[in-house]
């Protein structure tokens, strides 16, 4: 079987003219799969997708209240293990986080991510964790405020 994933994606969100940009850090569960079942893999995958996108369009809405341009999302970066910090593990999203984000060995889109109180701390933290110094990531790390959502703040609907 496949694990189950906790993913967490970096958003830029650039707005018409200079008048931006925010940044949005989503945290989406992607659910276990067969392994030897392309399309139990591919369910798993748009499932997660699927989080992605309603809470893009979630924040979309919240964001047109504080900011009226329109916004174009881009993928910064993405981090399939736990980042650095409990703020992002556990319990919903709703408010404004202070990350520190460094590039990987590995290139785009891969990231190591987290909350820690300088970067000293963040690199201390990611030396500590065999998964994320296992992705070579790379320094100086850049620190950025994001909105942060997770999928349990998704409306219900239907």
């Amino acid at each position: 079987m496949g694990i189950p994933l906790t993913v967490f994606s970096l958003y830029r969100l650039d707005g018409e003219g200079d008048a931006c940009p925010h940044y949005l850090l989503l945290r989406v569960h992607q659910p276990e799969f067969g392994n030897a079942d392309a399309a139990s893999y591919d369910r798993a995958v748009d499932a997660a997708e699927a989080k992605r996108r309603a809470l893009l369009g979630l924040h979309a809405g919240m964001l047109a209240k504080e900011c009226a341009v329109s916004h174009a999302a881009t993928l910064v970066g993405e981090l399939q293990s736990l980042p650095v910090g409990e703020a992002l593990v556990d319990g919903p999203g709703g408010g404004d986080v202070e990350l520190w984000v460094a590039q990987t060995r590995f290139g785009a889109p891969w990231v190591v991510l987290g909350t820690a109180e300088s970067e000293d701390a963040f690199w201390r933290a990611v030396e500590e964790d065999g998964d994320l110094s296992g992705l070579g990531p790379i320094r100086p790390a850049e620190r950025l405020r994001a909105f942060f959502l997770a999928d349990q703040d998704e409306p219900v609907t239907g």
